[in-house]
């Protein structure tokens, strides 16, 4: 028995990762922004700084959410535009990668966008296949 992967298998695929991308980077904006916010005292020393700047944090989880927001957006498209899937791919692709610098959405995120992103883009046409009017009378 022989195991075939479709395309709409692909895409799906390709959504729930990118979905789940979102939402942890999203996530990880959030509550870095909170820690940020009310609990700086609990985030370790950023490398090479005498003390962690709120504003810096503040900065870097504005940034997380606007690039959550829009690898959760490429996902959405991907799922109800897959004909654009490339386009669709390359932008969770180009906004998962920079989420790295706020946390990446726990780092898994990050991984899961980029898996997401390339299976949208790998993803083949659909083979079409000509009707033909076969008689066996």
């Amino acid at each position: 028995m022989e195991i075939v992967s479709t395309a709409n298998e692909k895409i799906t695929k390709a959504f729930c990762l990118a979905l789940t991308a979102g939402i942890l980077i999203l996530t990880n904006a959030v509550i870095l922004g909170i820690v940020a916010k009310w609990f700086i005292g609990i985030m370790p020393t950023l490398p090479g700084s005498t003390g962690n700047d709120s504003t810096l944090l503040m900065e870097l989880s504005a940034f997380g959410l606007i690039f959550g927001v829009l690898v959760l957006f490429g996902a959405l498209m991907l799922h109800f535009k897959p004909e654009n899937k490339k386009t669709w791919g390359l932008m969770i692709i180009v906004f998962s990668v920079p989420s790295v610098i706020m946390g990446g959405g726990f780092i898994i995120g990050f991984i899961f966008g980029i898996i997401g992103g390339a299976l949208a883009l790998s993803r083949k046409k659909p083979a079409t296949t000509t009707a033909t009017n076969h008689n066996f009378y």
